[in-house]
């Protein structure tokens, strides 16, 4: 089925028109949408690269694109009309992620200054509104509950989540914190002994907490978060207290690291509008697809093909979910149908690592790109032929590229159909019946038996012929040397000599599988003192019932005394024994020892 009858019932509301491959290889940036300056206001030689780039949410407004970069400036581009971006320095510092709120024109950046600032940039005009001060170190990811333009929650390189709302104080102008949860990335750390003072300011507990890299709301009371060294995806629920826990705070669930390298950092997370779909930029070149609405661990799907070495790439889904595109390392972005783990196109034309990439919800086909080249690309669809001099002018395109094995397969079966050859009819060549090749199935049979007796009874008769006369192999019967027998033992000696001496070994390489992995015994729960207290009090008292209903030993008397056999010590030959209650005399050899009895004596 053709793309435009595929259009058509989609106008017509007969079908929902879901793959337009076709159409996403047409994607083209001219020259004249590729822009080397944020705020051309500003007289700078050269500017710094943009770390965060999206679309607007707002109904009408989905076309108002906002960039933030190194320098801590904001911008906003309207991507329809041909002109140049406006905005301010928001902060002194690098602005590393901004986001929308729904249904405002209204935008909250997170800061290398450790805030996170609320700005209006309705009417051209772009006007701070309220600061937040929490964090203790720069703020990395921010993120809105959906459909709800009051309530975010940012994360920072101290191991913190914050979640503010900007209704509480609304006559100051510094925002309030509403709920905190402390060192939620950290590895494994002793917990604190003295207790927090102030919640709000106070520093992370030890030195290994690790950055909040990502953040996405499931609904209004899940928030789903991921750290740049634990390799875990957590998911927390907001209606509890995380500000009194003695040890890490525990989520609701969690989702390990679905790879097998030690590289299992996230740079950023996303998910798509059923809040069912969760995608995660990780530091192994994969983005994970995890089915978040049964916290399965085993992800969904894995998207390979481009390269993520930094914690500056991130990725956009589009309007229905059905394509993904994310920056790259090798200067390049890469867009992917869902249901394919290998990108589809490449998108080429920046000369640097591709780090923030944007998808518009409105109208046609637009795409964003940011590059550490100082310039950011607008995409869209172009003509399917290009100009001779596209190249030459420095424009940039999207090159297709092929898919594995197994897709190009299936979609070679599912677009044509494959005509197999007619079968003809023959008469067999050994009993006249009629058969499809040359010889009919009995007949086939028949020799195939044949042929299986004959390698039996050739096999038995080497057996007899080696078996009783193995040592005298190369003599028959008459003295003769059998060099048929000869020929047969030196061909099997010879397929022995050429198997590798490592044929049946484990080999680690390919089983992924090394000894040394699980040595260590499985550590011990930690118990506290009650239940040791609990299990020692329960063994003493189950000793003493075992050695209660024992009866007690008593040592039998005997009437007779015992004659005591001299020691072998070869050092009481020179000493006199004595024992008490009884003696006994014996000579040792080379002395006499005299043992008198207690009767003698008297």
């Amino acid at each position: 089925m053709s793309s435009c009858r595929k259009l058509f019932e989609q106008q017509n509301g007969f079908a929902r028109w879901k793959c337009y491959d076709d159409i996403i290889k047409r994607l083209r940036c001219p020259k004249e949408e590729e822009y080397t300056q944020l705020l051309p206001s500003e007289d700078v030689i050269c500017d710094t690269p943009i770390f965060a780039c999206k679309f607007a949410q707002q109904k009408g407004n989905e076309t108002f694109l906002a960039l933030a970069n190194e320098d801590g400036k904001l911008a906003i581009h309207d991507t329809t009309k041909k002109q140049e971006p406006y905005g301010i320095r928001a902060h002194n510092n690098a602005i590393f992620d901004l986001a929308w709120m729904f249904e405002n024109m209204k935008i909250v950046t997170a800061s290398g200054d450790h805030t996170a600032k609320l700005f209006d940039v309705a009417n051209s005009d772009v006007r701070e509104i309220k600061a937040f001060y929490g964090h203790t170190r720069s703020v990395k990811t921010i993120a809105f509950r959906k459909d709800d333009p009051s309530v975010f929650a940012t994360g920072g390189r101290d191991g913190n989540i914050i979640v503010w709302d900007t209704r509480t104080d609304m006559g100051s102008f510094i925002g309030k914190v509403d709920r905190t949860i402390f060192n939620s990335h950290n590895t494994t750390a002793p917990p604190s002994k003295t207790r927090r003072k102030c919640v709000c300011m106070s520093p992370s507990r030890g030195s290994s907490a690790k950055s909040v890299t990502g953040l996405v709301f499931q609904d209004d009371n899940t928030l789903i978060s991921c750290g740049a060294g634990d390799g875990v995806i957590k998911i927390w629920d907001l209606r509890k207290n995380y500000l009194f826990y003695k040890h890490e705070p525990i989520p609701k669930n969690k989702i390990p690291y679905g790879g097998s390298t030690t590289k299992n950092g996230f740079s950023s997370l996303i998910i798509d509008k059923d809040c069912v779909k969760l995608y995660a930029n990780c530091l192994d070149n994969t983005i994970y697809s995890y089915n978040v609405g049964t916290c399965n661990p085993v992800p969904i799907m894995k998207y390979t093909g481009h390269q993520n070495s930094t914690f500056y790439i991130k990725s956009s889904l589009s309007r229905d979910g059905s394509y993904l595109v994310s920056g790259s390392s090798d200067e390049n972005a890469y867009v992917w149908n869902t249901k394919q783990s290998r990108p589809l196109v490449r998108l080429t034309g920046h000369v640097a690592e591709v780090t923030c990439v944007a998808w518009c919800e409105r109208g046609d086909i637009t795409l964003v790109t940011c590059s550490d080249d100082m310039s950011h690309r607008i995409w869209r669809i172009g003509p399917e032929d290009l100009p001779e001099n596209w190249e030459v002018v420095g424009r940039g395109k999207a090159e297709v590229l092929p898919l594995a094995p197994a897709q190009s397969k299936l979609k070679r079966l599912g677009e044509e159909t494959v005509a197999l050859p007619k079968k003809v009819i023959v008469s067999c060549k050994r009993c006249d019946n009629p058969s499809t090749n040359d010889f009919c199935q009995n007949c086939c049979s028949a020799s195939k038996r044949k042929h299986e007796e004959e390698i039996s009874n050739e096999n038995k008769r080497l057996h007899t012929d080696l078996g009783p006369r193995r040592l005298f192999h190369n003599l028959t019967d008459n003295g003769s040397s059998n060099s048929e027998l000869s020929t047969i033992v030196e061909e099997e000696s010879e397929k022995k000599s050429h198997q590798p001496p490592t044929l049946n070994l484990p080999n680690f390489v390919l089983d992924g599988v090394a000894p040394h992995l699980n040595i260590s015994p499985p550590k011990q729960k930690d118990q506290d003192w009650l239940t040791k207290f609990r299990i020692q009090r329960k063994f003493r008292r189950d000793f003493l019932d075992a050695s209660a209903s024992a009866p007690p030993k008593v040592a039998k008397l005997n009437s007779t005394p015992k004659k005591c056999s001299s020691p072998q010590s070869p050092i009481l030959r020179f000493f006199k024994v004595k024992c008490e209650g009884h003696s006994c005399s014996s000579k040792t050899p080379g002395s006499s020892v005299l043992m008198s009895s207690p009767q003698s004596s008297q």
